[in-house]
């Protein structure tokens, strides 16, 4: 494969900056936390962000030459067993995840065409039906390779970070020029009160600006990766730490918490956007509608990415016969269809069991999603726990961002801690509702063993794959 047919910096930059950064995380945590948020971000991007995208650079560079991303690194310093718990968390999660998020792409087109959210109550029943649609044909997006899709991506990430821009100038211009402030800020609001409500919010800020790795499975189809990765997942991580700082500060200035929170959540990022056209005397529902379009390519180019990169992750790198061999064959540009329209099938699969009215089938996948939220958090944890053992033992790599072996254990140890505070922090949601001990007993079941039973699962499913191909060689030598 020629150079010139290679991503590039800023492709790589934006394959990076596409999938982590949202503009719904602000709005949502301003909601939740009011100008407390702006120095929460900051606390993210510095103790948890910074040093994961320093950890995924260096590990990435010790193995450009493979393209496994998650497991690659993981099995790298910590062996097959530990890079496995990792890498089938980290798919199990991203399953459950895409079920919920194809609904969105239809409410953002209704509000780049029309201004609004056309799918109201009496409209939401159609959703499902668009999400199983925009699940076949982004598949088979996905299908055709990184390189067909990475246009969308750079072309969708560089509006979205323009339209980031736009909203955080403008809403500074506003200030300077008189108007005022739409939030107050006071050392009351803005100083994080570190009770069990804020602990919990905070947990799931950290995973807010998780995927850095993403573009870790595409190393491979990188041009000189040696040093073009790094760089692009150092301005990766800039670029979206600032984006959620600033842009923090700048929808506190456009509209109220208060506010925000008579918008819907679902809604809340387009109402800041047609709120700050309206105080300038522009008409905010042509503005509104400008960055809906913008925002539905980013979010096509997102969910394929999210698609594609967590099955390079999980079946690109792993040993032969872990999984069933139609899992593991890749086409000649490395991408794996037939792990791809799996995926596809049980993502539809979940999507569909609520409208055939299968209650039993239901409450199971509802369970699973249950069981599932916190998985996400494993391979972080493990990936952390890999990188520090990958620094003890001093290996030399093409990149080292942190040359003092102290300071990378100083950042690695405070984001080891901060994930698995951030695991047990975030289940603190589900727990406090509970309205009776019974039920918190069985939330807490579910949130912290969630993810023993599916790692337990999967190690269920590879011994049956071995157990089949162990009987199949059996039967093919007599």
């Amino acid at each position: 494969m020629s150079n010139a047919k290679k991503l590039g910096l800023w492709t790589l930059v934006m394959l990076t900056f596409v999938p982590t950064f949202g503009f719904g995380n602000i709005t949502t945590n301003a909601v939740a936390l009011g100008p407390a948020a702006i120095p929460s971000w900051l606390l993210v991007s510095l103790l948890f962000f910074f040093p994961l995208s320093i950890m995924i650079a260096e590990l990435a560079s010790k193995n450009q030459d493979k393209e496994g991303g998650l497991y690659t690194w993981i099995e790298s310093a910590l062996g097959p067993k530990w890079a496995f718990i990792g890498t089938w968390s980290y798919f199990v999660a991203n399953l459950f995840y895409l079920q919920m998020v194809f609904a969105r792409i239809p409410v953002s087109v209704s509000w780049a065409i029309f201004g609004e959210n056309r799918f109201n109550d009496q409209n939401a029943y159609l959703l499902p039906y668009l999400s199983i649609i925009l699940a076949i044909i982004l598949t088979y997006v996905a299908t055709k390779g990184v390189k067909k899709f990475s246009k969308l991506a750079d072309f969708g990430g560089k509006f979205t970070l323009a339209a980031t821009i736009i909203f955080i100038v403008f809403a500074f211009i506003g200030l300077l020029i008189g108007k005022p402030s739409a939030t107050q800020f006071t050392v009351d609001n803005t100083i994080p009160k570190f009770d069990t409500s804020y602990f919990a919010t905070f947990s799931w800020l950290l995973f807010a600006v998780a995927g850095a790795e993403v573009a870790g499975t595409y190393i491979k189809d990188v041009d000189d990766p040696q040093r073009t990765f790094p760089k692009a997942v150092l301005i990766a991580t800039i670029l979206i730490a600032l984006a959620y700082v600033v842009g923090s500060i700048a929808v506190c200035l456009v509209i109220s918490p208060e506010a925000l929170q008579e918008a819907n959540l679902k809604n809340a990022g387009y109402v800041v956007y047609k709120t700050l056209a309206e105080n300038f005397g522009i008409n905010g529902k042509i503005v509104v509608q400008i960055y809906a379009a913008i925002l539905t390519i980013t979010s096509i180019a997102a969910y394929i990415v999210w698609i594609e990169s967590p099955i390079r992750a999980m079946f690109a790198e792993v040993p032969e016969g872990t999984f069933p061999k139609f899992l593991t064959e890749k086409d000649e540009n490395g991408t794996l269809k037939k792990a791809l329209w799996t995926q596809c099938a049980i993502v539809i699969i979940m999507i569909a069991v609520p409208l055939l009215g299968l209650n039993s089938i239901d409450a199971f996948f509802r369970l699973l999603t249950d069981l599932s939220a916190l998985s996400l958090v494993v391979p972080y944890i493990i990936l952390i726990a890999a990188y520090i053992s990958f620094r003890l033992k001093n290996q030399d790599v093409p990149f080292k961002f942190f040359k003092s072996n102290t300071t990378a254990m100083i950042f690695s140890w405070i984001a080891l801690i901060l994930s698995i505070a951030g695991f047990f922090g975030a289940g603190l949601d589900y727990i406090s509702g509970a309205e009776s001990s019974k039920e918190a007993l069985i939330q807490i079941i579910k949130t912290y063993g969630g993810p023993v039973i599916l790692i337990i699962l999967g190690y269920i499913i590879t011994f049956l794959t071995k157990a089949v191909n162990k009987n199949i060689e059996k039967t093919e030598t007599m």
